[in-house]
């Protein structure tokens, strides 16, 4: 069995970069929007896995159930890494066979992207790694088996998954995807926005906010 995981932490604590350029109601309202439109566009994937938010927080976990998403309830939050490795191993405990993170904090993703992953991963019997813009961090990982490699959210998260998938000796592909790549933490982040090309709904709803 497969699963789509959402991480997310709070409302209140949420992208504290970001607070430091534009308001906490924007960038409250920033942060919603962004994590309906992870929710909805899981939502539009394939069946043949099982999606889920991971969180504590009673407004995300309402709008995880508005939109037909399950809900792991934490008790305490540690932090990201964590709360991945404790929802990976609840889900391997149901039968999981692969599980896969994807942050609620990228407006650019569709339902596509997330079922590409998937089919890599079942083409090369491997886990997967999706750098973000900068190379730098790991913007989605797919465990195969859920726990074959702890998770290290936090500053060079790439290297440090790709050292542990070598250490283990376990299969691991790279994918690059632009719009998994792309997430939000900073102003320029937001200003980036403005000069794509095509803006979706869901970009334009985030640049309305700040015009």
């Amino acid at each position: 069995m497969n699963f789509v995981i959402v991480p997310f932490k709070n409302f209140v604590d949420a992208k504290s970069r970001l607070r430091k350029d534009i308001s906490d109601k924007q960038t409250r309202k920033i942060v919603k929007i962004m994590l309906e439109h992870v929710l909805a566009e899981i939502k539009k994937c394939s069946d043949s896995f099982e999606k889920y938010l991971v969180t504590k927080d009673e407004e995300a976990i309402k709008i995880a159930q508005s939109q037909g998403i399950k809900t792991l309830i934490e008790k305490k939050q540690v932090g990201e890494s964590a709360s991945i490795d404790w929802a990976s191993k609840k889900l391997h405990e149901l039968g999981a066979t692969s599980v896969l993170r994807i942050p609620g904090d990228l407006p650019l993703i569709k339902a596509e992207d997330i079922n590409e992953i998937f089919e890599v991963s079942n083409k090369t019997n491997s886990s997967i790694l999706v750098p973000s813009n900068s190379g730098l961090g790991t913007n989605a990982i797919l465990r195969k088996p859920p726990g074959v490699i702890p998770s290290f959210f936090g500053p060079n998260s790439m290297k440090k998954h790709v050292a542990a998938f070598k250490e283990q000796g376990a299969n691991y592909s790279i994918v690059k995807n632009s719009n998994i790549a792309f997430d939000v933490d900073t102003n320029e982040d937001v200003e980036n926005l403005k000069t794509l090309s095509e803006k979706s709904p869901t970009v334009l709803s985030i640049l309305n906010l700040i015009n």
